[in-house]
């Protein structure tokens, strides 16, 4: 792992960083093909958003020449990005004159079984439920205690696990966003009171008219995800992922799910798997 702290290589921060004692931070986890950090603009959009909720000032030219640099040469690894307030001693207030900082880490890409993009993966749903906040509703800000219970509660055969809302909505994947296909129709949850709107779930939206799909952003229910046709969770590193089972039910279909992974392939906006 090669790490940067505000353009210096080292794996040193203070311990009196906000982001560590309050978690006031921000990250982005990007793919990174042929020495391109993909879909940067949409992260980097995102972790703007996200800094102006938290109140952290961000340099977004110098991060993004830091960025370029950081990744070259890189012919396939995953890119994380960490924002956060810096140091600024005790209390809930913000510091005056803030100093940010600015955390790039390189790690190898995770070497998932073929068979999950191809034959798509086994989910459940886990017990926790998500808190409603609507001011933080779709940043990735650096609580993720939530996501660290979840992932605690999966079973030894799921590959990834839905998270329910505090009305029994589905939100979310433990790691990913939800997709489901019933028609001509793809839906995906609303996540204006909790989760991640994920970049590569926007990039979907974006392109699922090229197949004829209508997109639909509502409350979806866990029957609404076991009647549908085709069901697919998205993240920035595995791409898309066709579900084969949830629960007892088996989906068959995945031709709209294969679709859209093609797309993403031609268009470099993740990692062949393949390679």
């Amino acid at each position: 792992m090669t790490v940067l702290v505000n353009g210096q290589k080292t794996t040193q921060t203070s311990a009196l960083d906000r982001g560590l004692l309050y978690g006031q931070n921000l990250f982005e986890t990007i793919a990174v093909v042929r020495g391109r950090a993909c879909l940067l603009d949409a992260h980097l959009d995102r972790l703007v958003r996200g800094c102006g909720v938290l109140g952290i000032p961000l340099n977004v030219d110098l991060l993004t020449q830091e960025i370029v640099e950081f990744v070259k040469g890189q012919d396939k690894a995953v890119l994380r990005i960490t924002v956060s307030m810096g140091r600024g001693g005790r209390g809930y207030l913000n510091p005056q004159t803030p100093e940010p900082s600015r955390i790039l880490s390189l790690h190898n890409y995770p070497a998932h079984p073929v068979p999950y993009w191809e034959e798509g993966i086994e989910i459940g749903v886990v017990d926790i439920r998500l808190g409603h906040q609507p001011a933080l509703a779709g940043i990735k800000h650096g609580n993720r205690l939530e996501q660290v219970i979840a992932r605690s509660q999966w079973h030894s055969d799921w590959q990834e696990a839905l998270v329910l809302d505090q009305l029994g909505n589905v939100v979310e994947g433990t790691q990913s966003n939800v997709f489901m296909v019933s028609g001509e129709n793809l839906f995906t949850p609303s996540l204006t009171l909790a989760g991640v709107a994920g970049v590569v779930r926007e990039y979907i939206i974006s392109q699922a008219h090229k197949l004829g799909l209508t997109v639909k952003t509502m409350s979806l229910s866990i029957d609404d995800i076991a009647a549908a046709d085709e069901v697919f969770l998205t993240n920035s590193v595995i791409g898309l992922w066709p579900v084969r089972k949830f629960n007892s039910r088996i989906y068959a279909e995945h031709d709209i799910s294969h679709k859209l992974l093609k797309l993403m392939i031609k268009n470099e906006v993740i990692s062949n798997y393949k390679t």
